[in-house]
């Protein structure tokens, strides 16, 4: 599915970027007592109870700003508006409603964006810092602290029902399977979708960047009918030039998440490093099935020396993406193009998977055969009595379990290293969920 948009705004020193990494779980965005600290986007993928999101953190948004960092600022967070499926305008319960909070409110209103008012710095409930901001017109004030982490659960359920309603993807409607191309600025993205469909269909510069907007592009090969999605090339985040280049990279993990494929292209002259990883995880955690393209092996000299070298030194430094299948390959000089249509079919089928019921529990029976459930230190063992699958896109599967808090984290990686490896889906996503079972 689509992941919808949701981009945080408010007032300089609200708390944005506290409430950005509180919604991730991790520090990913700058957080200072300073005003002014995020002059930068910030985006990630979220999820909450199964509905995942792309999350924007911006700057504090002075909607009268016309010159200056201020304006850039400014200009940044209309941009994310004008992105979001939804807002949430973050205000600070402590100081209380300010003429600014009126401007961003009446700017929100104009838009007729969907938004939500998030009360952050109140620590408890009923407290009656919440209800002034009644007056900003933007529907019941929701109240949060990012810092304890106090009303955070109910924020999200009110986001999430907030959230655009899922529709189905074109592709589930006809069966054609998306191919989403996704990599550094320069690799040879745009190059090789020309030469899959034989025609100049992107445009290609020698400078990076050329590519802004994710262009689909139907592909007819003996294999089936895919639909190649070209993205803009995705630098690290300190890197972004300006504010377009960011907006088409959130452009091209949207993308990402309504593919079925991830091809992540490498350029082989220089290697698999830590943005191909992140890239290639970042389709892991979407669910997609990843191949990785190393583009302009017609460089490399000898190639069969190279071509382990390189595979040995990304299971060294990233043993975690050490199973993807990876292809050598020249957009210029067309080598290996024409081992591209069977490989991805065969991604393809591994995301769709179907496992009957009885299947999975004969497995379940051999792996603890193999590998008795380890005890705790209280001398618990924890009894799996059956797995099912519950989902597909990637391959979900549910263990039920007398007592799944007791069950550790090594013999829980064990269970998907086996099931991997069992039913031939090495290097494919692969969920698994424990639930508590009489």
């Amino acid at each position: 599915m689509n992941a919808p948009v949701v981009a945080i705004i408010g007032r300089p020193n609200v708390g944005k970027s506290t409430f950005f990494n509180r919604v991730l779980g991790a520090r990913r965005a700058v957080v200072h007592d300073r005003p002014g600290i995020t002059r930068d986007r910030n985006a990630a993928r979220a999820d909450w109870t199964g509905h995942p999101f792309v999350l924007i953190d911006t700057g504090g948004f002075l909607p009268a700003a016309a010159e200056g960092r201020d304006a850039v600022v400014r200009r940044q967070a209309e941009l994310a508006i004008e992105l979001a499926d939804v807002v949430l305008f973050l205000v600070d319960g402590i100081t209380g409603l300010t003429d600014l909070d009126q401007a961003i409110a009446k700017s929100l209103r104009k838009r007729a964006v969907p938004s939500l008012v998030v009360v952050n710095k109140v620590d408890k409930p009923g407290d009656a810092l919440v209800h002034e901001f009644h007056r900003l017109g933007l529907g019941e004030p929701i109240p949060i602290s990012s810092e304890n982490g106090f009303g955070i659960g109910d924020m999200l359920d009110a986001l999430v029902a907030a959230l655009p309603a899922r529709e189905a993807r074109d592709e589930e409607q006809d069966g054609t399977p998306r191919v989403a191309i996704v990599g550094r600025p320069n690799v040879g993205k745009s190059s090789i979708v020309n030469a899959l469909l034989g025609e100049e269909r992107v445009i290609v510069e020698p400078e990076a960047g050329t590519t802004m907007d994710s262009i689909d592009a139907e592909w007819k090969t003996p294999a089936g009918r895919f639909v190649l999605v070209d993205t803009a090339g995705i630098r690290r985040q300190s890197h972004y030039a300006d504010q377009a280049e960011f907006f088409a990279t959130v452009r091209a993990l949207h993308a990402l998440e309504r593919a079925d494929v991830a091809c992540v292209v490498v350029d082989a002259t220089e290697g698999f490093h830590r943005q191909e990883a992140r890239l290639t995880q970042n389709a892991i955690d979407a669910g997609r099935p990843a191949l990785l393209l190393y583009n302009k092996w017609d460089r490399i000299e000898a190639k069969e020396a190279s071509w382990k070298t390189m595979t040995a030194e990304r299971a060294r430094r990233y043993p975690s993406l050490a199973d993807i299948p990876a292809l050598p390959i020249s957009a210029t000089a067309g080598t290996h193009l024409h081992r591209l249509p069977a490989l991805l079919m065969e991604r393809v089928k591994q995301g769709d998977r179907k496992f009957s019921t009885s299947e999975l529990n004969k497995w379940l029976a051999s792996v603890q055969r193999r590998r008795q459930v380890p005890s705790t230190k209280l001398g618990r063992t924890p009894r799996l009595y059956y797995v099912t699958q519950t989902g597909r896109r990637p391959p979900e599967l549910t263990l039920f379990v007398n007592a799944p808090q007791h069950l550790n984290d090594n013999y829980r990686r064990f269970l998907a290293l086996r099931f991997a490896e069992d039913f031939s889906l090495r290097g494919a996503p692969l969920r698994f969920k424990f639930r508590k079972s009489e």
